[in-house]
């Protein structure tokens, strides 16, 4: 009994830290995009969690070796952490394509005042990350990531001074 509700308490948590914060990203088609993108990834681990176990039974009942190998990972989880008192504004931009017509961009990401955003991206796909505590475009920062290497990304922009002495 005790291990049951374990179990429960496991499988919800993982639930509640698996979801993406699809609700900082204000661009329709990028929100849709990452929907997609988790319902890709989603479908991609259930079909190898059933193959794994299909797998390991055929092995169990013909007394074989496993012959399954885990498919290649497409997507990964990127931690967007916004250190400041300011809302950030961010936009990555990247060559890899989602579908035959469309970037896997992320428009218009704005994550509130010491927040953090999970966004599922491609794997060893080039981001160029801009980003700024105001909404203009002409203050943004720029940086160039590869979802490789990168597990965190702590977005910490230059203050601006107003006006010229």
């Amino acid at each position: 009994m005790l291990m049951m509700k374990n179990i429960i308490l496991i499988l919800v948590a993982g639930a509640f830290f698996s979801c993406s914060s699809a609700k900082y990203i204000h661009d329709p088609e990028s929100r849709d995009r990452q929907k997609d993108l988790s319902e890709s990834r989603s479908s991609s681990v259930i079909a190898d969690g059933l193959m794994a176990m299909f797998s390991v039974a055929s092995a169990v009942f013909f007394e074989t070796g496993v012959d399954w190998f885990p498919a290649e990972t497409r997507f990964k989880k990127m931690m967007i952490k916004n250190p400041t008192k300011d809302t950030l504004y961010v936009n990555m931009l990247t060559d890899v394509f989602w579908d035959t017509n469309n970037y896997c961009d992320f428009m218009d990401i704005r994550i509130p005042p010491e927040k953090s955003c999970r966004i599922l991206c491609p794997v060893d796909a080039e981001y160029n990350v801009y980003y700024s505590n105001t909404i203009q475009e002409d203050d943004d920062e720029m940086i160039t990531i590869n979802t490789s290497e990168k597990n965190k990304l702590t977005l910490n922009p230059v203050p601006v001074l107003l006006g010229n002495p």
